[in-house]
């Protein structure tokens, strides 16, 4: 829902945070929701409801996350990493992250803490007016970016006990991460 609304009413908002999405309904072709046609016989009703196939037109910062092992068979952790390169590829600002070990629903304390910081962190960035006198100390939490977590910047962010090494840009806040496996 957020990414197709960045897409096609992109007036509506300063920015969007997506979770656990299906960005691509082609990957689902034979029905969603209340969708029973196939994509073979509704191709352009699965192409028009797939941010995805607009991504070039996304230009406010989104923020994508998804659990590393979900296991809806709708929105696998795939259409996250695809809609996140298309994203990147076509010059939007975004941030990809990957919750280590969690599914469709995030169960984890840690991963449910993580989600809500990251939320603020980006709410406060790209939603509060500049003009306000609210700031984000960006310092005291980059040791806490979680595992699986990537810029536009094409930098991967990594936390949780990993052995990955950080790098900090004080613009973007970007950190090197640890490889991980891709579904």
């Amino acid at each position: 829902m957020t990414a197709n609304l960045l897409a096609h009413a992109p007036h509506l908002f300063a920015c969007g945070i997506a979770r656990s999405g299906a960005y691509n309904r082609t990957l689902t072709p034979f029905g969603f929701h209340n969708e029973e046609r196939t994509l073979w016989e509704a191709t352009s009703t699965y192409v028009e409801m797939s941010p995805f196939m607009s991504a070039n037109k996304i230009k406010k910062p989104i923020l994508v996350i998804h659990g590393e092992e979900d296991n809806n068979q709708g929105t696998l952790t795939m259409q996250s990493d695809r809609f996140f390169n298309a994203l990147k590829g076509n010059g939007a600002l975004c941030r990809l992250v990957i919750l280590p070990f969690e599914s469709h629903g995030y169960a984890a304390r840690e991963s449910i803490m993580h989600v809500l910081w990251e939320t603020d962190r980006w709410l406060q960035k790209y939603c509060v007016s500049e003009t306000s006198d609210v700031n984000v100390d960006q310092d005291a939490c980059k040791d806490n970016i979680g595992r699986g977590s990537t810029n536009s910047e094409s930098k991967a962010v990594a936390t949780g006990g990993g052995s990955g090494s950080e790098v900090s840009n004080s613009e973007h806040e970007v950190v090197d991460s640890l490889p991980r496996s891709l579904l």
